[in-house]
């Protein structure tokens, strides 16, 4: 009884130690001579660990939660990191001085540097758009390389809990109850295995711990499934998920750092990196189709959409013709100007996309009655693009699109691309920024298309469900301020509910010095006492000698 007094003091500053006592039990005989049988004494007749099996199941849950909500909030303040909100140089400054700068040329269409510099605060939002979006992606690949990490850990952990079982079992099999301080090991490996994901116990009469995952076994005596990965693509993300290594069937952990890490990948990240793009797309757009019915300095003489259609002969809003974006029934107004003597040619283009009579407008369809106007020629090219060439000391400029049809096939556009990865300034602006327009019908000093520009940034978008570009950015950053808050509170939360149970952990299995020491004492008098009473014996049996 000393020595396992000693052991739980030697013990004491050990995380993983269970405490132990012995089982005394009085031992039957010794029988006199007038027939009184008192006993021969005491026996040690077993250990007992001190260990609550519920306590121990819900700290592991614990320990998974608390994992949980640290690694979600650690990556949610990442991500807030990453947009840098609140600063001169944050996505939100950047696009209200992009459409501010439209104003400076709505008062002076005809300053080049103005130009210039709405060209300029175009490159640098897209610069940050492009910037958070690689960010994002580069956060969504370190969380998968941290799940390859985590499953090669938790891997490790199932072959050693399994090892330890049949150690366990072959142990107490020669020395019952000789088996705490595997049974220490395996609880620890246990509790790290439930910070990773959510895991039940069952243990049998033999000592053996089965491990399941749900409702799935996961280690069985001395057999472990495996735990590997496997990466997929789907939505043009990979996502690195968990699988058992012995059938590839999916993990489904609710908790702990590998549940955190999927949900703050396919959920937060993913939701973000959405967000972003339709932000982009919807600035794109918003941009594009004012853009394109305005006027420069000077017309185009050659254009060339930025975007294809899969099928020259579908109608423009099909999904056959698979536009990114969208167009409607309507019409535009293409102006033919001759340089020579500054005439102006005017005529309307139909877009018929209302379904009926099998007639609606196709590619090709538009091409063809472009071409049909004095002084231009359309065709579409070979990867399916509308390609419009003005006649020799002509020049080209529309008005009025309220079909959409121009921005959609990329025709007389401020922005190229679809998304935050593939946005950038049209070249033809970048090359000639006298193209830029600012005007309606081109008169001298005309900017008001350049205030309808400037106007974009509070105006309402339908791509962005009825919300204006710089109030969906607004959303998107307080959402992720919000969520970001209730992750820290979760995080407090299951910081305080774990600490509570290794409380009640510590009171039923921690070693207390006090207690040992007044074992100690208790133990020592017990010894000097029962060496007292052979000290008698031995002088009774000298004196009877």
């Amino acid at each position: 009884a000393i020595a396992i007094t000693g052991q739980n003091i030697a013990n004491v500053g050990n995380p993983d130690y269970t405490r132990q006592t012995g089982r005394l039990v009085a031992m039957y005989g010794g029988m006199t001579l007038g027939g009184v049988a008192p006993g021969m004494g005491v026996n040690l007749s077993g250990l007992q660990r001190h260990v609550d099996e519920a306590v121990e199941a819900r700290l592991r849950l614990a320990l998974g939660d608390r994992a949980g909500a640290q690694t979600a909030y650690t990556a949610l303040n990442r991500i807030e990191s990453l947009y840098n909100e609140l600063t001169q140089y944050d996505l939100s400054t950047q696009l209200t001085t992009f459409f501010g700068s439209f104003s400076d040329v709505q008062t002076n269409p005809a300053d080049i540097s103005a130009r210039n510099l709405i060209l300029a605060n175009a490159d640098t939002v897209i610069q940050t758009l492009q910037r958070q979006r690689t960010g994002l992606l580069s956060e969504i690949s370190d969380l998968n390389d941290t799940v390859a990490s985590l499953a090669r850990d938790a891997n490790a952990l199932t072959e050693q809990i399994a090892k330890l079982n049949e150690l366990i079992v072959t142990t107490e099999a020669q020395s019952p109850g000789s088996a705490g301080a595997l049974r220490d090991n395996r609880d620890a490996l246990l509790r790290q295995l439930g910070e990773l994901m959510d895991i039940t116990t069952r243990e049998q009469d033999n000592g053996v711990v089965n491990v399941y995952v749900g409702s799935e076994p996961l280690v069985d005596f001395n057999r472990s499934r495996g735990l590997t990965t496997e990466t997929v693509r789907a939505d043009g993300l990979a996502r690195t998920t968990l699988r058992f290594a012995d059938n590839n069937s999916s993990v489904i952990a609710r908790s702990g750092k590998l549940a955190a890490i999927a949900e703050t990948r396919d959920v937060h990240l993913a939701g973000q990196l959405e967000r972003l793009d339709q932000l982009a797309k919807a600035l794109i757009y918003e941009v594009n189709c004012v853009h394109s019915s305005g006027q420069g300095l000077v017309g185009y003489q050659r254009l060339q959409g930025s975007y294809a259609v899969h099928d020259a002969s579908a109608a423009l809003n099909s999904a056959e013709a698979g536009l990114p974006f969208d167009v409607q029934n309507g019409t535009f107004l293409v102006r033919v100007r001759d340089q020579a003597t500054g005439q102006v040619t005017t005529q309307m283009i139909e877009v018929d996309l209302d379904g009926l009579n099998n007639d609606d407008t196709t590619l090709s369809s538009l091409a063809a009655a472009l071409s049909a106007v004095p002084g231009l020629n359309a065709t579409v090219t070979g990867d399916n693009r509308l390609r419009i060439d003005a006649a020799a000391g002509f020049e080209v400029s529309f008005a009025d699109d309220t079909s959409h049809a121009l921005a959609a096939l990329g025709i007389g556009t401020f922005f190229t691309g679809t998304d935050a990865a593939t946005i950038a300034v049209n070249a033809a602006l970048t090359s000639n920024p006298r193209l830029l327009a600012a005007a309606l019908d081109g008169a001298a000093g005309d900017g008001r298309n350049a205030g309808r520009l400037a106007a974009l940034g509070s105006a309402t978008s339908a791509l962005l469900g009825g919300v204006s570009i710089e109030a969906y950015h607004a959303m998107t950053i307080n959402g992720l301020a919000v969520t970001t808050a209730a992750a820290s509170t979760a995080q407090e939360a299951a910081d305080m509910v774990y600490s509570s149970l290794l409380a009640q952990r510590e009171a039923t299995s921690g070693v207390s010095l006090d207690e040992e020491a007044i074992n100690l004492t208790k133990y020592e008098r017990a010894f000097q006492g029962a060496s007292r009473f052979l000290n008698v014996l031995d002088s009774l049996s000298d004196e009877i000698l």
